[in-house]
């Protein structure tokens, strides 16, 4: 079953949306993502797919493809990786102030998941470039 979720990792570019809204300050928009991993803590995971909708750069459909995705998934794993005991943010690499990756881990009694948000800041504003979520250790150390 882990090979199974590994095989069908899911990594996502998200195509422009022009209704978008922009953060000025990238706390605000870390702000999300940590809402993001919290209401998948609460189990709740189409509201927190839905969270990326006009904060990201995620057209609609990509956003509702990953949560169907997302919840036919977490339905195979739970059995497997137990409930989920909480979130923690592991790393955060910044490339200036235009690019930044947080990685944050969904902890389960049994094994985890990886999450990691790409923030992008055009100058304008901060907005969500990518999300992908795996069940690899090998990109962690």
């Amino acid at each position: 079953m882990i090979r199974l979720i590994s095989t069908a990792l899911l990594s996502l570019l998200f195509f422009v949306s022009s209704g978008q809204s922009r953060f000025t300050t990238k706390d605000s928009l870390n702000a999300v993502c940590d809402k993001v991993m919290q209401t998948l803590v609460d189990g709740k995971y189409s509201a927190a797919i839905q969270l990326f909708k006009g904060k990201s750069v995620m057209d609609a459909t990509v956003i509702d493809n990953i949560d169907k995705t997302l919840n036919e998934q977490m339905a195979n794993i739970l059995p497997y990786y137990g409930k989920i005991m909480g979130y923690e943010l592991v790393d955060e690499r910044f490339l200036k102030n235009t690019v930044t990756r947080r990685r944050y881990i969904l902890q389960f009694e049994y094994y985890f998941l990886s999450f990691d948000f790409v923030l992008y800041n055009n100058s304008k504003g901060w907005s969500v470039s990518h999300f992908y979520y795996k069940d690899e250790t090998k990109e962690l150390f």
